[in-house]
């Protein structure tokens, strides 16, 4: 089976999905709900934006893999306040 192709709309989507959920780690079924995109869709795109570390993934010790986006490219959260 091939790859599905990540566009930039729907990586936009995904990003801006995670950034503006920064409470914590969202499941795969979190953010399909809040995107609209396909599960075995979403988890292939979410593995690619990993592997390029724009998203962090990671593994609940129950064996659930999560997703946030980095705190250190949220915005507002970077240099000292005045």
């Amino acid at each position: 089976m091939e790859q599905p192709k990540l566009t930039f709309g729907q990586a936009e989507l995904i990003i801006n999905t995670l950034r503006d959920n920064p409470g914590g780690p969202m499941t795969l079924a979190d953010i399909a709900d809040m995107t609209g995109l396909p599960i075995d869709e979403l988890a292939a795109h979410l593995e690619e934006l990993a592997g390029h570390q724009l998203v962090i993934k990671e593994t609940t010790v129950d064996g659930f893999d999560t997703y946030r986006f980095p705190v250190e490219y949220q915005r507002g959260s970077t240099g000292n306040a005045a």
